[in-house]
């Protein structure tokens, strides 16, 4: 249990200056990969930016071959080791710091990469609606074109998708309404529930496929 993570997330950006190295599993030369606290499943990665993007869709064009890389390689791993793969984004729609006030954002790009096989999408579309995705190419230009606005990405197996949100919504919504989707909802808050035996865990068995890239 990290004790102080309260404060630690009020004072500085912990992705900037990421603690625990012991959870980064793997680093190129602008991301880094590392199991998060409080996973709702054991597997659960972030996709970090080392450079402070505010969101995955906006960092910059020399990046995006080295993201989508490394992106679907991540994919593949957690379905080969776990049988199935969702990924989302608050692209800064919704507060995911849960000490700061609900308009309050993590401006810094991370994906997340959850080993289940929830219909996300599905939960989503009930309040939002979608653009619907043909590529990774399109998750970019898609975001260009809608000027920048803020948004929640979500891929599935059955789909992926880009929602723009003006509203304010919910801190922690699809990290919510994943926990919720399998009967787990007080894990929606990483904070009181780190999730340390599920991390070291996954730490017995991930390093191996990451060792390969």
């Amino acid at each position: 249990m990290i004790k102080d993570l309260d404060r630690q997330i009020l004072e500085y950006c912990r992705f900037c200056n990421p603690q625990e190295k012991e959870r980064i599993l793997y680093e190129s030369d602008n991301f880094y990969l590392m199991l998060s606290l409080g996973p709702i499943v054991e597997g659960y990665c972030l996709l970090i930016s080392k450079e402070h993007y505010s969101c995955c869709a906006a960092i910059s064009s020399g990046l995006i071959a080295e993201f989508k890389e490394i992106y679907l390689k991540v994919k593949s791993i957690l379905i080969e080791e776990y049988g199935s793969c969702i990924c989302y984004e608050h692209g800064r729609a919704g507060a995911c710091l849960i000490p700061m006030e609900g308009n309050k954002h993590c401006f810094h790009a991370h994906m997340h990469f959850v080993p289940m096989a929830t219909d996300l999408n599905y939960l989503v579309q009930r309040d939002y609606d979608e653009v619907t995705l043909d590529s990774l190419d399109s998750f970019f230009e898609v975001y260009t074109t809608n000027n920048s606005k803020p948004y929640l990405y979500v891929e599935d197996s059955n789909s992926k998708n880009i929602y723009f949100i003006d509203t304010v919504i919910r801190r922690q919504y699809l990290r919510h309404k994943a926990a919720v989707s399998i009967e787990k909802e007080n894990l929606w808050n990483w904070i009181e529930h780190q999730g340390w035996d599920s991390i070291n865990s996954a730490l017995k068995v991930l390093p191996r496929h990451f060792k390969k890239l």
